[in-house]
C-alpha cells in the first residue's frame, strides 16, 4: 500500500524544516561562516514576509516557526493532491484500455 502523495508532500515540509535546524545545530563551521543551511534558511522563511504583512508584527513574533511549517505543509499537501488527482486512472477512458 503507498502512501497518496498529498500526505508525503504535507510530511516534506517539517521533515525539511526540522532536517535543516537539525543541520544548522551540528554545522562544523564557525559562528561567522557559512553553512549549507544558511543558503537554505532564506527560501524556507520567505513567507514570513507575507504573513507579517497580513497579519502584523505581533501574533506572528511568537509563532514564527508554527507558520512557516503550517505554510509549507499547506504548499506540499497542494502539490501531492495535485499529482494524486493526475495520475489516478478511471476505469471508463477507452484511451487507458488498449483494444484486443
Amino acid at each position: 500500500m503507498r502512501i497518496p502523495y498529498s500526505i508525503q508532500g504535507a510530511l516534506f515540509g517539517p521533515v525539511l524544516i526540522g532536517l535543516s535546524l537539525i543541520l544548522k545545530l551540528l554545522c562544523p563551521a564557525p559562528v561567522g561562516a557559512g553553512c549549507l543551511t544558511d543558503y537554505l534558511a532564506v527560501p524556507i522563511f520567505l513567507p514570513l514576509i507575507f504573513v507579517y504583512k497580513i497579519v502584523g508584527g505581533h501574533l506572528v513574533m511568537y509563532h514564527e516557526l508554527r507558520f512557516v511549517i503550517l505554510y509549507w505543509s499547506l504548499v506540499g499537501l497542494l502539490i501531492g493532491l495535485i499529482f494524486d488527482l493526475r495520475n489516478r486512472r478511471f476505469p471508463y477512458l477507452p484511451e487507458q484500455h488498449p483494444p484486443l
